[in-house]
């Protein structure tokens, strides 16, 4: 039976590369356009999660950007633990990342905004909690009246902000057609090396 999940045949099933290295190529050399779930942690302790958009992949981080006046960044800023999953079903994949963030560097903000679709850069300008109380049709309005006041390039808002994710742990399931699924997990020890070990999926 030929196997759903190409895993076995873009790396060996048995080997342990260096976990970045993996995501990487599972993510794709950019990780831009990818969903992904992001978990925080709120006031009380408790988990809240949502999905955003993965910005980038880097050797050393995950990164993602969002709006420095949601409730997200808020809750980055008490407490900068977060969990990640990343999900691809077609290929029977999936990877969970557990870390701490911080902001991303000034210098590296527009060019990543400028990489946007503009309706997303259009998004980011208007829409915010004054916006969205209003009804849908005023919605509408104030985005199209914006859009067409604005028909250059957009330059970054100061509120648009940028957070890396440094993983602690990484998990990396993946699924066989016909056979058992497995987990690869990698663990941050000191000083910086990886420990890692397979898990049953």
């Amino acid at each position: 039976m030929a196997l759903v999940n190409p895993f076995g045949t873009d790396v060996d099933a048995d080997d342990t590369p260096p976990p970045m290295t993996l995501a990487r190529h599972w993510v794709g050399a950019s990780g831009e356009g990818t969903l992904m779930t992001l978990t925080t942690v709120d006031e009380h302790g408790a988990p809240d999660a949502r999905h955003v958009l993965l910005s980038d992949v880097t050797e050393q981080a995950f990164v993602f950007h969002t709006d420095a006046r949601s409730r997200k960044t808020a809750q980055l800023e008490a407490d900068p633990r977060v969990a990640l999953a990343l999900v691809w079903r077609d290929e029977l994949r999936q990877l969970i990342v557990l870390g701490a963030v911080a902001r991303t560097a000034e210098d590296r903000l527009d060019g990543a905004f400028a990489r946007l679709p503009r309706y997303l850069q259009l998004l980011s300008w208007v829409n915010d909690d004054a916006l969205a109380a209003r009804p849908a049709a005023d919605r509408r309005r104030a985005f199209e009246a914006f859009a067409e006041a604005h028909p250059g390039e957009l330059t970054r808002p100061p509120w648009w902000v940028g957070y890396d994710v440094v993983p602690e742990r990484l998990t990396f399931w993946r699924g066989e057609d016909g056979g058992p699924s497995n987990r690869l997990e990698y663990v941050l020890g000191a000083p910086g090396g990886w420990s890692a070990r397979r898990l049953a999926g």
